[in-house]
């Protein structure tokens, strides 16, 4: 019987823009309350796999591999809270268009592999703190990430929370 892990496709950060990005929005994350997320596991979710048969992870890094990542600025500009799922999400006001070029190809080949995919519309975001209760401060921060390895990840609830572990990155082509 194969195992299954819960899995999805992200764009994966350097560890200086993840700190950049976290300490960025520091006090709004600090004055809307919640569960800060650690540096290590700031990322931009693609898709939301859920559970995959251990068996079909060859598949998935076929699916990476062929994905064309543009290396684009990604510009965080705006805090949003969401209310229903009590998130602190940093978001850019402007998605670069190959990365929703990029989120789409990788929808549209999930669903023709069988894989469930998002029905909803593509939002880019990190989230910054889960458990908010309250809308954060203003901020006026403004964090540039370069779209330039994108990851097949594992996540792995824990006591404290989810543990992200990459799998599998790919660069982004030039």
């Amino acid at each position: 019987m194969s195992r299954a892990r819960r899995l999805f496709f992200a764009l994966w950060p350097e560890h200086g823009e993840r700190l950049a990005l976290q300490a960025a929005f520091a006090a709004s994350v600090q004055g809307a309350g919640g569960r800060a997320v650690p540096a290590e596991h700031l990322h931009v979710t693609l898709e939301f796999l859920g559970a995959v048969a251990d068996a079909r992870l060859e598949e998935l890094a076929g699916i990476g591999a062929a994905l064309a990542l543009a290396d684009e600025p990604l510009v965080f500009d705006r805090l949003d809270w969401w209310r229903r799922s009590a998130a602190l999400v940093a978001a850019p006001s402007l998605a670069p268009a190959g990365l929703a070029a990029l989120q789409a190809d990788l929808r549209r080949v999930l669903s023709g592999g069988g894989f469930r995919v998002d029905s909803r519309p593509f939002r880019p975001h990190v989230t910054l703190a889960r458990e908010v209760a309250r809308p954060p401060p203003a901020s006026a921060a403004r964090v540039t990430w370069r779209t330039r390895a994108l990851a097949l990840v594992e996540s792995e609830p824990t006591p404290h929370g989810s543990r992200y572990t990459p799998l599998a990155r790919w660069p982004a082509r030039a």
